[in-house]
C-alpha cells in the first residue's frame, strides 16, 4: 500500500496523518481496468523496492504522483511508494537533503534552491507552472477603471497607473518574478512600487474582503469565483513568462545504481499516467474527481470547475514535450529551452539580491540538467 504524509514545517513530518489509500481508492476490478489501460507497456521492477518521493500540495505536478496511485501504477511496477506532501519547494529541498525523500517534483523555487544550494539534478519537466500566475484588483478599483491594453495587451493601466501601488504577494516567488517582468515591460522596476509579503491563501481572503487593492494569486484560485469580485490586471501570459516544474533528485541518488532505476520507473509511470489522463474526456473527468479528493485530504478547499481548469491550463507535460525542451536550443542558442525557462528568473532574483551573480554560472553547469532518463524512455 502507498502512504501519504503531509509536511507541516521545515523538515518536520506530521504524525498521525499518514494513511493507506491503496485499499479503498476504487473497486478492485476498476483498479485492474485502469492499470491495464495506463501501464500495459510498463515493465515492473524485478523486486519490490521502497521509494520516498516529495510533492507539493495543490499543484498539478504534485497530483500526478497521486494519480499514479489511483491508477494502481505503484503496485504494478513493484514500488512501495511513500508520497510526502509539502507546502513549498524549499521545504521539499530540505527533506531531500536530509534523505527523507529520494526524489521530488517542484517548481522554480525548488529548482533554484536545490540546484544552486545542493547540487540536485533536474531530470525533466513535469508541468507548466505559469498559467495560474495572475495579479488581481477589485472590479471597482482604479486599476480596473484604467482599462487594459494601453501599453501591453491584456495588462491593465499604464506605467503611471502602476507607479507607487502596493501589491500583495509572496516575495521571492514566481508571482514576484512575473510582476517584475511585467513592470519591466511597462518601463518600471519593483523599486517603483511597494510589495507587501503575504501568502496566496491570505491574498485571496484579503481581495475578497476588500483589504487589498492589488494581489497575486495562483493554483486553483484564479479559476474560481474570485472572478466575480475582481479582475486579473496582469497575467503570466500577458507578459510572456514561461515556467516549468521539474523532476529532481540529489546528485548522490542519481549516481546510485540501486536508487536511480526506481526514479526512472517513477518517471515512466508518470508519463504513462499523463497519456492516460488526457486520452479522453472521461479519463480527464475522473482525474479531476481524484484531484478534488487529493486536495481535500490535504486540507485544500477547491471546486470541480477550478480543478478542471487547473489541469487544462497548468498542464502536465508529456514525454514528447520533454524531448523538445531538452533538445531545442534557447533563443540565443546557449543552452536548452528547459534551462532558459529557469535561468531567466534566476537573473531577476540576482537583481533583487536573492541570489549572487556567481550562482548563474553554477546553475548553468551542464551536469545539473540531465536528459538521460528522458532519452532512455524515448528509446524504449
Amino acid at each position: 500500500m502507498k502512504k501519504f504524509a503531509l509536511l507541516l514545517g521545515f523538515a518536520t513530518l506530521a504524525t498521525g496523518i499518514t494513511g493507506c489509500y491503496g485499499s479503498n481508492v476504487t473497486e478492485t476490478g476498476a483498479i485492474n481496468k485502469y492499470t491495464l489501460e495506463a501501464f500495459a507497456d510498463v515493465e515492473p521492477l524485478a523486486e519490490n523496492v521502497e521509494f520516498n518521493v516529495g510533492v507539493l500540495s495543490g499543484s498539478t505536478h504534485g497530483f500526478s504522483s497521486y494519480l499514479i496511485e489511483k491508477l494502481g501504477g505503484y503496485e504494478h511496477a513493484n514500488i512501495d511508494a511513500e508520497i510526502i506532501v509539502f507546502s513549498t519547494g524549499p521545504i521539499l529541498v530540505e527533506a531531500m537533503v536530509s534523505g527523507d525523500c529520494d526524489a521530488g517534483a517542484y517548481g522554480l523555487g525548488g529548482v533554484l534552491a536545490g540546484t544552486i544550494g545542493q547540487g540536485f539534478v533536474n531530470l525533466g519537466a513535469i508541468a507548466r507552472d505559469y498559467h495560474t500566475l495572475q495579479i488581481y484588483s477589485p472590479n471597482d478599483s482604479e486599476m480596473v477603471a484604467a482599462g487594459e491594453g494601453a501599453q501591453i495587451p491584456g495588462v491593465y493601466g499604464t506605467a503611471d497607473d502602476w507607479r507607487g501601488k502596493d501589491v500583495y504577494l509572496p516575495v521571492g516567488s514566481t508571482l514576484h518574478y512575473m510582476l517584475g517582468v511585467g513592470l519591466a515591460k511597462l518601463g518600471l522596476s519593483t523599486d517603483d512600487i511597494k510589495i507587501t509579503h503575504m501568502d496566496v491563501q491570505n491574498v485571496n481572503t484579503a481581495l475578497r474582503a476588500g483589504k487589498c487593492d492589488i494581489g497575486g494569486l495562483w493554483h486553483n484560485y484564479p479559476y474560481g469565483d474570485i472572478n466575480e469580485q475582481a479582475t486579473p490586471i496582469m497575467t503570466a501570459e500577458d507578459v510572456d513568462v514561461t515556467l516549468m516544474a521539474c523532476f529532481a533528485a540529489p546528485g548522490d541518488v542519481v549516481a546510485d545504481p540501486e536508487k536511480m532505476p526506481v526514479i526512472e520507473k517513477w518517471m515512466e509511470l508518470y508519463f504513462a499516467a499523463v497519456d492516460w489522463m488526457y486520452a479522453s474526456d472521461e479519463n480527464l473527468s475522473l482525474a479531476t474527481d481524484w484531484f478534488l479528493e487529493w486536495n481535500d485530504s490535504n486540507g485544500i478547499s477547491s471546486e470541480y470547475d477550478e480543478v478542471s481548469a487547473h489541469l487544462k491550463y497548468q498542464k502536465l507535460l508529456t514525454l514528447e514535450e520533454n524531448v523538445e525542451m531538452f533538445h531545442t536550443p534557447s533563443d540565443a542558442g546557449e543552452f536548452s529551452k528547459l534551462v532558459e525557462y529557469n535561468v531567466l528568473p534566476l537573473e531577476f532574483y540576482v537583481e533583487q539580491g536573492s541570489y549572487r551573480e556567481k550562482d548563474i554560472a553554477t546553475f548553468l553547469e551542464p551536469q545539473y540538467f540531465d536528459s538521460s532518463v528522458i532519452d532512455k524512455l524515448v528509446a524504449k
